[in-house]
């Protein structure tokens, strides 16, 4: 069992995303069974609409926090750049609370099933305890 966090400083070596549209800050916690991550949202977001984040950007939040922790356990097989991956689709979507400007939004990402390089995914949002947004995701690696 593979147990990393990868930094701030750190998180655009395994992430296809630049600025503005960087979606998380760091991974706290990457296994082979899953990954979380942290994000503050900050007044330059560009999805803030009265100070709300919309629902999209913690769909797009789930997709980069499962880009980083499988970038980063590719990167430790290939020795090399992680692979690309892409949302095959989102399904069971659920938004059950908006998030708002300069609030700490955690992500669980549990890797349900793997076929090849298809990853089913559930990915959940919190604010504390609380829910704000879940999915399952098939995400394919490049």
């Amino acid at each position: 069992m593979i147990i990393m966090q990868i930094e701030k400083s750190q998180i655009k070596n395994y992430i296809p995303q630049r600025e503005p549209f960087i979606m998380i800050d760091e991974m706290t916690n990457i296994t082979e069974k899953g990954f979380e991550s942290q994000f503050n949202i900050l007044s330059d977001n560009l999805f803030l609409d009265n100070n709300i984040l919309s629902e999209s950007s913690l769909v797009e939040n789930i997709a980069q926090t499962c880009a980083a922790g499988f970038g980063y356990l590719n990167s430790l097989q290939s020795e090399g750049e992680p692979r690309l991956g892409f949302i095959g689709a989102v399904t069971k979507l659920t938004n059950f609370k908006y998030a708002e400007l300069n609030q700490l939004i955690n992500t669980k990402v549990e890797i349900l099933n793997t076929f090849e390089n298809i990853h089913l995914i559930q990915g959940t949002c919190f604010l504390g305890e609380e829910k704000l947004v879940e999915c399952q995701m098939k995400i394919v690696l490049a």
